[in-house]
């Protein structure tokens, strides 16, 4: 038997696409529950289910952030959560994106490209209007990637500051007094 896996429904994110992850899914679904008086909730369950639905309606075109949103109030509404439904998503979105893939499609040793990379991932998320915080995970890995190091040094710590710094900048001048959250890791 031949088992072909479905691929995770995609969402419209400013000039690209993010596939659906069932793990910020379910803890969006679980932060909507809890604002909506729901301390103890299936959220796993209900993030398959949801799922479950977005890939029944499967088209060749992403879900825009709307119908994403939609769809997924429908599903609450559907299963008897009618008080959870207002609650997903009501402060926009959160992405979380790791440096290190992004330093593995920069070659080794062009610093420059890995802040332009950066930059245009900041334009391209924040071009959405929906993404409210972003989470960059793998900074120390990418640092040492993209100055081919195997441990870390002072270049290393130099440079993770600079794109700190830099990352900080971009999304200050990019987000336009919006509110917005950054973390990196």
């Amino acid at each position: 038997m031949i088992y072909i896996r479905e691929q995770p429904p995609l969402i419209e994110l400013g000039s690209g696409a993010v596939a659906l992850d069932s793990i910020w899914l379910e803890q969006c679904l679980e932060e909507a529950a809890s604002a909506a008086g729901y301390p103890e909730w299936p959220a796993a369950d209900v993030a398959r289910s949801v799922t479950a639905f977005l890939l029944s309606q499967r088209t060749p075109q992403p879900f825009s952030f709307e119908g994403f949103t939609a769809a997924v109030q429908n599903v609450l509404k559907g299963i008897g959560y009618d008080e959870v439904a207002p609650h997903f998503l009501r402060d926009g979105m959160e992405v979380r994106y790791s440096l290190l893939e992004i330093a593995d499609e920069v070659p080794a040793g062009f610093e420059l490209g890995l802040f332009r990379a950066c930059g245009d991932l900041c334009r391209r998320l924040l071009s959405s209007g929906v993404v409210t915080r972003i989470c960059m995970d793998d900074l120390r890995p990418a640092v040492k990637r993209i100055l081919s190091r195997s441990h870390w040094c002072p270049s290393c710590e130099t440079l993770a500051n600079e794109l700190v710094s830099f990352l900080r900048a971009t999304l200050c001048e990019i987000s336009n007094s919006r509110p917005l959250t950054f973390s990196i890791r």
